[in-house]
């Protein structure tokens, strides 16, 4: 067989739709959901969620999470004295699915520690978004784990 122009053409013609098939095919296998569903109402309440944060960053001792993988628990143990009750709701985020995030409400009273059993959620990388309020100033933070 004799290479020539029309040949080396074909060949690049051939490979290039190929090429464009490929990505066409993995374009369509990316998930898209969108991180939040009301991001309207979310962009305007911003102000409050800043003001959670900053109150979190004015703390002397963030809120600490750890993984105990032989209890298949997150112990999340939060700052302050025991004299003011902690509140709060907590979102186990996961950044590939909505589908599989988790939302508990808590409520320590003056206790400092949550326990946060974790056998039920499937393994990988998770955020953790701490919503809490301390009498009567309210925080926010966010962790990341491996489970």
């Amino acid at each position: 067989m004799k290479f020539n122009w029309g040949t080396g053409l074909t060949i690049f013609f051939i490979v290039f739709v190929g090429a464009l098939g490929f990505v066409l095919y993995q374009a369509f296998q990316v998930h898209d959901s969108l991180v939040v569903e009301n991001y309207y109402e979310e962009d305007i309440n911003y102000q409050s969620h800043y003001d959670k944060k900053q109150n979190t960053a004015d703390l002397a001792v963030k809120v600490k999470t750890d993984y105990i993988k032989a209890n298949k628990e997150v112990i999340i143990t939060f700052p302050g004295d025991s004299t003011s009750n902690i509140s709060g709701q907590l979102l186990l985020y996961n950044p590939y699915s909505d589908k599989s995030d988790v939302k508990y409400d808590f409520d320590l009273g003056k206790g400092l520690v949550f326990k946060l059993p974790v056998d039920k959620v499937k393994s990988g990388r998770w955020k953790i978004k701490i919503d809490w309020k301390r009498g009567e100033k309210t925080y926010y933070q966010e962790e990341e784990i491996i489970i």
